[in-house]
């Protein structure tokens, strides 16, 4: 059973995890209608006004730093946390 799911996990891990994100990203791009070209000039307007805070204090782009930076921190913590688990100490060698 162990050889059957490390198979499964070596397969899933290396090419075919790969090629599922970008036929994921693709299908989601042409279902949407690529939403993210589409509203790219919509994203500068909201940004325009959003400096005023609203009732209850916080701007929207308050929000999206905010949104922004738990995002980054908590992909860079696991990130880290990723490499040393699998490359062990030696991972971080080359970074200063």
């Amino acid at each position: 059973m162990v050889s059957l799911i490390n198979f499964i996990n070596d397969l899933i891990w290396s090419s075919v995890l790969i090629y599922l994100l970008i036929g994921g990203g693709i299908f989601f791009t042409l279902r949407l209608g690529f939403i993210q070209l589409r509203h790219f000039g919509h994203m500068f307007s909201v940004m325009k006004n959003s400096r005023k805070a609203d009732k209850n204090g916080i701007s929207s782009f308050q929000a999206l730093c905010t949104s922004l930076a738990a995002r980054v921190g908590t992909g860079n913590m696991a990130g880290i946390a990723v490499a040393l688990t699998l490359g062990g100490p030696g991972a971080f060698s080359g970074c200063g």
